[in-house]
């Protein structure tokens, strides 16, 4: 035996999934842990990267994989905790007592010796590393809610099971329970939704491996996501079958197969990507099945996401630069201040962004101010130079600041996003606070664009730099819940970094220009109308007709 073979036998020998393999585990219960029926899961288990993003179909074994290799680093290292997080708290509960809870009981030799008892069944120690359960938030209702039990606790390793059904903000805040490590890992895993989106977006930016399976006839390899639908042959006489790319033979899988990274100079970032056609228990038979029904029943996302892991969803809506850009206004010059009455819609963060309008007619207004500012200090100024009368704030991100900022200047409110459902605003004028659904406000204000309501000033650098960019970035998708198999629309964030507070503060100002006046010049013209009007009325001669 040759030297090479020695060590790549000492390197299996002392691998994480060697050990899993050798010791005797059972799964759910009575199945025997077996990595040959899976032999993609190894690598995810041995591999450590700063960042890995798993873009996989469903029912493919890798929350269990991601669960026992925490257990296992818990056990060798000392880490200060490990979090492992799910889509909602409903989830965490049951993973805690159908899945965790029996792989500690039937494997006490491998765990449950090192398990120590702790007050709650989402929280773990196993020595003297804490294992975390926690639900995120759902996307479209995770939004405004308290962070406070993601923000206490210290990580040195995160694993993100389902990100895409996640809401984004409450995801950034969890990230940065890593800030304090000295090594710090980051897993994110979900079967993917939109283009571009979630874990699609985060795989486009890794070293984006693809599993490789080796044809035992001509030697070749193929990748059957990236050959689908040509990889399945339907012969009239038999059942359809996977192909060689190479030779067009039958391709039998779980023989020789491993990763294989497609940008290799990428070497901080792990990508997988392994969809149904990799399933043990799928046939290329199911997976023609799954194919015809989703064409019989309309549902065709729900086979590209969850059964070939494949971005895609019907996008219903997007606000384009050429749409904003038919809405100048000619002026040449910024106006400083305004006589208003003004309404103003803002989102807080780092910096505070702005909209400021004036109300036209009923359903018309047009933008006299948009920016962004440090403080709220001097958001009140801006506010004061435009005679705001009505502004609508969030309070989701600083809910104490917002509400002083509230009670110090009449005539604003605090904007609370409610879930994605919710068909109408709820104004609460003893809080100072207006409850709405995030998909019918961000819908009402795509209907203001589209329909021309609107106006803007004219292009400037914070046009260019900012406004467009963040007016563009938002999708109108319908997608379905993969667990009751409900079709909404929802808006979500594309390209990857959060970056759509313009958006939010301009339907925020849609709201707040529902409470506000017409704008004085506005008053002065149609009183002036009147006037004349009444000056040139025709006298009447008193004969009839």
């Amino acid at each position: 035996m040759s030297a090479d073979v020695d060590m790549h036998a000492a390197m299996l020998a002392s691998s994480t999934s060697y050990r899993l393999q050798s010791a005797g585990i059972t799964i759910d219960g009575t199945v025997p842990l077996d990595f040959s029926a899976y032999p993609f899961i190894p690598e995810l288990i041995d591999e450590h990267k700063p960042h890995t993003t798993v873009i996989k179909g469903a029912q493919m074994g890798f929350t269990i994989a991601y669960i026992m290799r925490a257990l296992e680093e818990a056990k060798s290292l000392r880490l200060r905790g490990i979090g492992y997080m799910f889509p909602t708290e409903g989830e965490v509960s049951d993973f805690a007592k159908a899945r965790f809870g029996p792989m500690m009981t039937n494997n006490p030799t491998v765990w449950g010796d090192h398990v120590k008892d702790t007050d709650s069944a989402a929280l773990k120690r196993i020595n003297d590393t804490f294992l975390y359960f926690r639900g995120v938030g759902q996307k479209g209702i995770g939004s405004g809610r308290s962070t406070s039990k993601l923000k206490s606790i210290p990580l040195d390793r995160l694993v993100l099971d389902e990100r895409d059904e996640m809401d984004d903000d409450r995801v950034d805040a969890v990230e940065h329970r890593l800030d304090g490590s000295h090594d710090p890992e980051i897993v994110v895993l979900s079967t993917p939704t939109l283009p571009g989106y979630g874990v699609d977006y985060d795989y486009k930016l890794s070293d984006q491996r693809v599993y490789m399976w080796k044809c035992h006839r001509c030697n070749a390899w193929t990748c059957l996501e990236l050959s689908y639908p040509d990889c399945i042959v339907q012969p009239t006489n038999k059942d359809p079958y996977y192909r060689c790319d190479k030779c067009l033979k039958e391709l039998v899988r779980f023989g020789d197969s491993e990763w294989v990274a497609r940008k290799t100079d990428i070497t901080d970032h792990a990508g997988y990507w392994a969809s149904q056609l990799c399933s043990p228990t799928k046939t290329a038979a199911d997976i023609v099945r799954a194919s015809q029904k989703s064409i019989d029943t309309g549902r065709r996302s729900e086979f590209e996401n969850q059964t070939l892991a494949r971005a895609y969803a019907e996008v219903d809506q997007q606000i384009t630069q050429q749409q904003l850009e038919e809405l100048l206004l000619p002026e040449e010059s910024r106006p400083l201040g305004h006589e208003g009455p003004c309404a103003m819609g803002v989102d807080p963060g780092k910096p505070i962004w702005y909209e400021v309008r004036v109300r036209l007619t009923d359903t018309d207004s047009q933008q006299v101010a948009r920016g962004r500012v440090e403080n709220y200090d001097e958001l009140g100024k801006v506010a004061k130079a435009f005679n705001v009368e009505s502004g609508v704030i969030d309070i989701g991100y600083d809910p104490s600041a917002v509400a002083k900022f509230c009670e110090d200047h009449p005539g604003w409110y605090g904007c609370l996003y409610v879930g994605a459902k919710k068909s109408s605003a709820d104004w609460d004028h003893k809080e100072r606070m207006v409850k709405v659904g995030r998909t019918r406000l961000l819908d009402d204000a795509h209907s203001t664009i589209v329909n021309k309501r609107v106006k803007f000033y004219r292009k400037d650098e914070f046009w260019n730099k900012h406004f467009v960019a963040q007016m563009t970035q938002l999708k109108r998708a319908t997608v379905e819940n993969p667990k009751t198999g409900e079709r909404q629309g929802i808006w979500v964030v594309t390209g990857g970094q959060k970056n759509d507070h313009l958006r939010h503060a301009n339907a925020y100002c849609d709201l707040a220009i529902e409470r506000c006046g017409l704008a004085k010049n506005v008053q002065r013209l149609a009183s002036s109308a009147r006037d004349y009007g009444r000056r040139n009325k025709p006298k009447r001669s008193g004969m009839t007709i």
